[in-house]
């Protein structure tokens, strides 16, 4: 499967960017699903955006950056986290 890309989220209809305020987690991460990964000021709102799939991560926004809605900050490689689950799946032959 290709790297799962990580947006910025839609927070309304007059939301068009905001500020990457934090990081949760670090480039070349190994994260979990559903783990937060980073936190989003805008002038109305703070949000925190959480991991759609498990995998490795490769940041492309840095913290303190100004973001679009919509814009990817990061992608996860999927494939890095399967290996993990199979370990010992061949003992059950």
């Amino acid at each position: 499967m290709p790297l799962l890309e990580v947006k910025i989220p839609p927070m309304g209809e007059s939301i068009t960017s905001g500020i990457l305020a934090k990081w949760h987690v670090k480039d070349g991460d190994v994260v979990k699903k559903d783990q937060p990964l980073f936190e989003l000021e805008t002038d109305k709102i703070t949000s925190e955006s959480a991991a759609e799939a498990a995998g490795k991560i490769t940041l492309r926004a840095a913290a303190g950056e100004e973001v679009k809605i919509g814009q990817v900050v990061a992608q996860i490689d999927d494939a890095a986290a399967a290996p993990a689950a199979g370990v010992g799946a061949g003992a059950l032959i």
